[in-house]
């Protein structure tokens, strides 16, 4: 057993540094493309510095070509993606990305058969005036003209529209997942109070699908859990914890099966609570000694009920049991050292988050989620596993979504999506605070820039409450 969850991890870890190795590598090929279009406007296209760049991208292509059938690089809001993948990309290539988009270009595709000429006679074309580039016809046209058949390209306000119209849809999809597994956490909390036999069926269909929509589309989820409910915290939480599980299991580069089973383990991992008097969970003062020995039963409990339930997941039992063995203020006690199972870990980081930024009757303020972030990161290697808190930071962002944002413009934005860089989120530009904004689409990238100089950076965080924004509204 040991042996085999030693080989997922491994594999795991593969599988996740494989993805950044690719990401890197796509990262080169763009860098170098960027130097074939600069040394393109400095020497003509027989010099020896043109040939050697346009030589080392088509290296850097072929290398890529050699396990896809074309390479795929897309712009959006000021955003490089590679494939599906996004790009990390620093300031230094902003006039080049708007080099693209100024000439309405939001993809580039490189096929099989590419020769060095072509990248030559492209980096030249894309080097010309705008306006020059309009009076010949449209980019295709031009491409087909120079007889450059093995590189392609995408117009920005369809790829834009594409993506915007994929994102609704999501979190029209997202919102559904999201309330079945309010519904299957009420189910087991029911069937448990009531005595009677849990099923774990609606729990297994309920994970899987929330698997499905973290992978295929992870912020239209996570946004969700944003929304924090007073009246239904416990449910919530659970389902919050778990969706942020997930999440971490998915950008982990996780095996499925595994992601479904943290995906159960976080649903589960307080379900103990169900043997803790309600007045005392939601008791708005501090706990007595007595209270807080109660509360510190629950993974105990946690752990013995799901003992009972047939074809649960050993994992997520052992989750139920470790999810607060971490910090100074560990809980249960037990004797010599205690290391938690790696899905423990990740369940105990994604439930002191969702704890942190909750709306309980017993909090008077509700935490910024930035806040929160700085909380984890302070307790990085005390409280929590360090990898896993700089993968969960770098997953969420500095500004997680649902964040409110100050602007160096003056401007409110709602940060609706992350990007490679944790400080500079996609956002929502709010003006009417009344929810409209969201079918407007004034959503922007703080990646965006105008000559080479970012349009927009975020200079402080808003607390939603204090200035009576209902970030429900977006997000929902």
């Amino acid at each position: 057993m040991a042996d085999a969850q030693n080989d997922n991890r491994g594999e795991a870890r593969q599988s996740f540094f494989a993805k950044q190795q690719l990401i890197e590598s796509a990262r080169s090929a763009f860098q170098q493309l960027s130097a074939v279009l600069k040394n393109a406007t400095l020497y003509p296209g027989a010099h020896p510095f043109v040939l050697s760049s346009a030589e080392k991208l088509l290296n850097k292509i072929e290398e890529l070509l050699a396990t896809r059938k074309e390479v795929a690089f897309y712009i959006v809001g000021g955003e490089l993606f590679f494939e599906t993948h996004s790009v990390p990309i620093d300031q230094s290539l902003s006039l080049f990305i708007e080099q693209f988009t100024s000439r309405d270009v939001g993809g580039i595709i490189f096929k099989p058969g590419l020769t060095q000429q072509e990248l030559i006679q492209f980096a030249a074309l894309m080097n010309k005036d705008p306006a020059v580039l309009t009076a010949e016809g449209t980019i295709d046209e031009i491409i087909a003209k120079e007889r450059i058949a093995h590189i392609a390209l995408h117009r920005a306000i369809l790829v834009d529209k594409k993506i915007g119209g994929e994102i609704k849809v999501e979190e029209k999809r997202a919102a559904a997942v999201f309330k079945d597994a309010i519904d299957a956490v009420k189910e087991m909390v029911h069937a448990v109070h009531m005595d009677k036999s849990a099923s774990l069926r609606k729990m297994n269909t309920v994970v899987q699908a929330m698997v499905d929509n973290v992978l295929d589309n992870r912020d239209a989820l996570m946004g969700l859990t944003s929304i924090k409910m007073y009246d239904e915290y416990t449910f919530a939480h659970s389902v919050n914890t778990s969706i942020l599980a997930v999440s971490l299991g998915t950008y982990l580069s996780f095996e499925k099966r595994q992601i479904a089973a943290l995906g159960v383990a976080g649903l589960m991992h307080d379900i103990g609570k169900v043997h803790v008097p309600h007045q005392i969970i939601n008791k708005p003062g501090k706990l007595t000694d007595e209270e807080w020995e109660q509360v510190k039963r629950h993974p105990i409990e946690g752990a013995l009920l799901l003992s009972d339930i047939p074809s649960v997941s050993k994992l997520a039992m052992v989750a139920a049991f470790e999810h607060h063995q971490h910090g100074a203020q560990a809980y249960p006690q037990v004797d010599g050292m205690v290391r938690q199972h790696p899905f423990s870990q990740i369940v105990s980081l994604a439930d002191a988050y969702e704890a942190l930024t909750a709306a309980r009757v017993y909090y008077s303020v509700q935490m910024p989620p930035d806040h929160a972030i700085r909380i984890l990161i302070k307790k990085r290697g005390s409280a929590f596993e360090p990898t896993l808190v700089k993968a969960f930071v770098n997953m969420i962002g500095i500004f997680p979504i649902g964040t409110l944002l100050k602007l160096d413009t003056g401007e409110m934005g709602l940060v609706m999506h992350q990007t490679r860089d944790l400080l500079r989120p996609r956002v929502l530009l709010l003006t009417k605070f009344d929810g409209s904004e969201k079918e407007s689409g004034q959503e922007v990238s703080l990646l965006e820039t105008a000559s080479g100089t970012y349009k927009r950076t975020a200079v402080g965080t808003i607390n939603p409450n204090a200035a009576k924004i209902d970030v429900k509204k977006y997000l929902s």
